[in-house]
């Protein structure tokens, strides 16, 4: 070997500092990206809390609105006021950050003022309703209320915002792919540069002089002492991470708890609503006066049925749904289900055949729950069939091992069948939401079912006439 021991020890400290400089170079410019990268996510993530938010406070605008239009209770504006200028600010705010986007920016301005130009309709609406009602009274806001126009701008105004917001987290799954991406390369250099500075190191030792070999030790201690505090700040980050992750729950619980108290305290004004309703029904006589009272019956209803709605959706979520375990005769209870059906309005405007052949069999289980499945089914079966018949089938019967007897309840329908789209994520929630109602019947029923042990399903007819849902129960 033709170099000096000077020259070997020289060479020894200057190529892994050279490693070490480019290495670290290569790691800041990997780690300004990722901080930039982070901050795009953040403003993404605010953008989108923001979109949420604003639709929100148009929901809540329309709230005050129909609540003074009814009562002509002036507390109702108070509300819809706040949501009026909430709602500027949070336009304004939209403008700023979604111009301030690095990429995709002119796409989400276009959408972005075709939503202010749908706000500004929705609340142009509002206030000529709430005018009218001012200066002319219920009847002359009527007309606007009971016309399709406003929920049309209203469901135009969700689409608009869910383009937005789905743009939007496009673009955030691209930037978290690329701070992942920069992420890992921090992390590949760091171990690269600690590999190729010890295999350096430890060459050199063999060729330089004793006085080297104290250096030497020193350099590995220092190596050593780095690992062990990058060690340590992996075992802090991660500490942080566990109560980042303990904080998260708990604020799901909380907000599962708020849901709950919220549905419950939802519910207590609305039986009033309904009885005085039905009482006032009895006694005016006059037509387009009943006729307002049905408005007011129907969306009391709906809303008590939302409320019931969340709080199973809250419960089988939190996994706290509790079961009043009793002997029933299944018979029983799909005849009080069916005699709700019958005398329903959405039943009775149609040509509808309801089909039942009544056998007693004696379950065990919360026969409230699975009387709400067994309505859950029904009622889809009469809101997608115009015409026809709906049949309702018991049948008892062993599973493949013959160890456990089970029935199986089934509801036959002649409507428009189930959608290809939607039949994968048939049972979740929501899955049906482009249709009438909430899109929870289906989720909760799978819920109940599940509880019960048993099971439930759907598919098309074979006839391709309708679909047919069906749920299996274990007998005693």
């Amino acid at each position: 070997m033709n170099l000096s021991i000077d020259r070997t020890t020289l060479l020894a400290i200057i190529i892994p500092m050279v490693a070490l400089v480019f290495v670290g170079f290569i790691s800041y410019e990997n780690t300004i990206q990722f901080i930039q990268h982070d901050a795009v996510d953040d403003r993404i993530n605010l953008i989108i809390q923001r979109l949420e938010h604003l639709v929100s406070d148009v929901t809540d605008a329309e709230t005050g609105q129909r609540g003074y239009i009814i009562t002509d209770a002036p507390d109702y504006l108070q509300p819809y006021n706040y949501a009026l200028r909430d709602i500027r600010g949070q336009l304004g705010n939209l403008d700023i950050m979604i111009a301030n986007e690095p990429s995709n920016q002119q796409l989400s301005l276009n959408e972005l003022n075709t939503l202010k130009g749908l706000i500004e309709a929705k609340l142009a609406e509002l206030n000529q309703t709430i005018t009218l009602r001012q200066s002319h009274g219920f009847n002359a806001a009527l007309p606007i209320i009971l016309s399709n126009r406003g929920k049309i701008v209203m469901d135009n105004i969700r689409a608009t915002a869910l383009d937005i917001e789905n743009q939007q987290k496009k673009l955030l799954a691209m930037y978290t792919n690329q701070s992942q991406s920069y992420a890992q390369n921090i992390t590949y250099t760091i171990i690269i540069t600690t590999l190729v500075a010890a295999g350096i190191i430890g060459a050199s030792v063999f060729v330089i002089n004793r006085g080297m070999h104290t250096r030497h030790l020193a350099i590995q201690k220092s190596l050593q002492n780095e690992v062990e505090k990058r060690t340590e700040q992996l075992q802090i980050a991660n500490n942080q991470l566990l109560v980042a992750n303990e904080k998260l729950m708990l604020h799901d619980k909380m907000q599962q708890e708020f849901i709950n108290v919220a549905a419950h305290e939802l519910r207590t004004p609305i039986q009033p609503i309904l009885s005085v309703t039905q009482i006032l029904h009895s006694k005016i006589k006059d037509s387009q006066q009943q006729e307002f009272l049905d408005i007011i019956y129907r969306n009391a209803k709906r809303l008590n049925k939302l409320s019931e709605e969340i709080l199973y959706v809250t419960r089988l979520e939190t996994q706290t749904l509790e079961l009043k375990k009793e002997q029933f005769n299944l018979n029983e209870v799909i005849l009080h289900v069916i005699d709700d059906i019958v005398l329903s309005k959405e039943f009775t405007s149609k040509n509808l055949k309801l089909l039942y052949e009544p056998q007693d069999i004696l379950l065990q289980g919360d026969k409230s729950r699975i009387a709400v499945v067994i309505s859950n089914l029904l009622s889809n079966a009469v809101k997608f069939t115009a015409e026809g018949a709906i049949t309702i089938s018991v049948q008892e019967g062993k599973d493949d091992k013959n160890e456990k007897n089970w029935v199986i309840v089934n509801v036959k329908d002649t409507g428009r069948g189930i959608d290809a789209s939607i039949l994968p994520r048939l049972f979740t929630k929501f899955a049906s939401k482009s249709y009438q109602g909430t899109g929870l019947g289906l989720f909760i029923s799978k819920g109940i079912v599940e509880a019960h042990l048993g099971k439930i399903w759907g598919k098309n007819n074979v006839d391709g006439k309708g679909a047919t849902f069906s749920f299996s129960l274990p007998t005693l």
